[in-house]
């Protein structure tokens, strides 16, 4: 049992040899009992000098100016004090008074660490707090981006062509632009790429770059120090960027991004530094960008509103994926898709009529899937007592060239005829209220206003 003890305290002595702060144990006499092996070092003695004299002796032959041990001698009470060393370094000392069964102070045992020690601790606190604020970001980052995606439905064959080429192209770390209209599935693709490639258990971050306002770009791809700029957060913050290093960003709308977000990420794209506002420092990341457009980027390079070396940096992969009008086996696949997810979510048992898959086949779908699942969700919801695509199909005679094919022109000529008149009719009743009549089309605000422009429709004029 004795050898048990001995063994245990020498482990004991051990440690405490190796703790980086002095530790100092004496009696209520002020002999010193133990000191380990830092304070030794610290105070420029030997171990057995040290144990021959008392905390008294320590002032009077100068190694210390003062003592917390001797506060707690006259007064019983803890002690915290600053005291000098005779290197000339300060040190914070903390001693504490240690009371037997009887209640009697028996022993005073103290700590002491070194300014520099002190300085370390308290930087490695605010990394770590640093740290812990940048992973609760991060996380909360994560929590929104990684939303769920719904499941891949296709029976078209085009569509599963894609599929299976990203499969083995998602593999590589290339870059991947995914060209076609809004509503089409793009976020749905970018979302599969990303789960099939060799980065699939990091972040996936996608963006809307037409959702960023202009002044806002900069800082939110690359983040800021604190203080940057008025109302910057005073703990600073990363940007896109850097929380996606390692994994997948997609950046949807890329054709909105302004002449000097162009540039600064094709500079990211060909270097990976990210620097942020208000600092010199340079970080590298390691990101994987698969962007996406619903505009003809090469008509954009064309005209000069954006830029051709970013063109050709994005364009290594470009993907186009068609819309539903061309994807008909897509059509009824996933209408009886969301048909069967809405009546669950409601509680409803709602079927489609011979009459209504005839429509849903025969009807354009300018929104494409969006367009396509806002509508069961609306029949849905209403029981079947609205009828879906409700004044969209079946023209009156005074409309029914609209869907007339001119079969003079090419299929694109006629295709965009046939979009150019559809919206101008829709905004005509809407009485030209463009929100209500991109929520009518199923496609964003942006999107209608630039088919506006696109197609030179101008509101007649009564």
């Amino acid at each position: 049992m004795e050898n048990k003890n001995c063994k245990t305290l020498e482990m004991l002595k051990r440690c405490l040899d190796y703790y980086y702060g002095n530790i100092l144990i004496s009696d209520v006499s002020g002999k010193i009992l133990y000191v380990n092996d830092t304070l030794v070092k610290s105070y420029g003695l030997t171990m057995e000098k040290a144990l021959s004299m008392s905390v008294y002796d320590l002032v009077n032959d100068g190694v210390l100016d003062r003592s917390a041990v001797i506060n707690v001698l006259k007064t019983g009470e803890a002690s915290l004090t600053k005291i000098g060393i005779n290197s000339g370094a300060k040190i914070d000392c903390v001693a504490k008074p240690v009371y037997n069964d009887d209640g009697k102070m028996e022993y005073i045992i103290a700590f002491s660490y070194d300014e520099s020690f002190m300085s370390e601790l308290q930087n490695e606190l605010r990394i770590e707090k640093k740290k812990n604020e940048e992973i609760k970001d991060t996380l909360l980052f994560i929590q929104q981006a990684n939303k769920k995606y719904r499941p891949i439905i296709t029976a078209d064959d085009q569509m599963k062509n894609i599929f299976d080429s990203m499969s083995y192209l998602a593999k590589t770390d290339s870059s991947i632009i995914l060209y076609g209209e809004s509503g089409v599935g793009k976020d749905v693709l970018a979302n599969y790429i990303h789960n099939n490639s060799l980065r699939k258990n990091e972040i996936f971050i996608p963006v809307n770059c037409s959702a960023i306002p202009n002044e806002l770009m900069e800082s939110e791809f690359f983040g800021y120090e604190r203080g940057s700029f008025t109302g910057a957060d005073k703990n600073g913050h990363k940007g896109i960027f850097e929380m996606g290093n390692g994994g997948t960003v997609f950046l949807d709308e890329i054709g909105d991004l302004s002449a000097l977000m162009q540039a600064k990420l094709l500079r990211f794209l060909d270097s990976g530094e990210v620097k942020r506002i208000g600092s010199t420092n340079i970080i590298y990341t390691d990101v994987r960008i698969i962007a996406a457009t619903n505009k003809n980027l090469k008509a954009m390079v064309d005209n000069g509103t954006f830029r051709e070396d970013l063109y050709y940096r994005l364009n290594i992969i470009p993907v186009y994926i068609p819309p539903l009008r061309e994807r008909q086996d897509d059509i009824g696949a996933l209408a009886n898709y969301y048909l069967k997810e809405y009546n669950q979510k409601y509680d409803h048992n709602v079927q489609f009529t011979d009459s209504q898959i005839k429509m849903l086949y025969e009807y354009s779908w300018p929104g494409n899937i969006r367009e396509l699942r806002n509508e069961i969700e609306r029949y849905v919801i209403t029981d079947g007592n609205v009828d879906i695509l409700i004044n969209r199909i079946a023209p009156t005679e005074e409309k029914a060239s609209v869907v007339k094919s001119d079969t003079s022109a090419d299929l694109r000529t006629a295709k965009d005829k046939f979009e150019k008149d559809y919206i101008k009719n829709v905004l005509e009743e809407c009485d030209w209220k463009v929100q209500k009549a991109a929520e009518r089309l199923g496609i964003h605000r942006s999107v209608l206003y630039t088919k506006i422009e696109k197609y030179n429709i101008k509101k007649c004029k009564s």
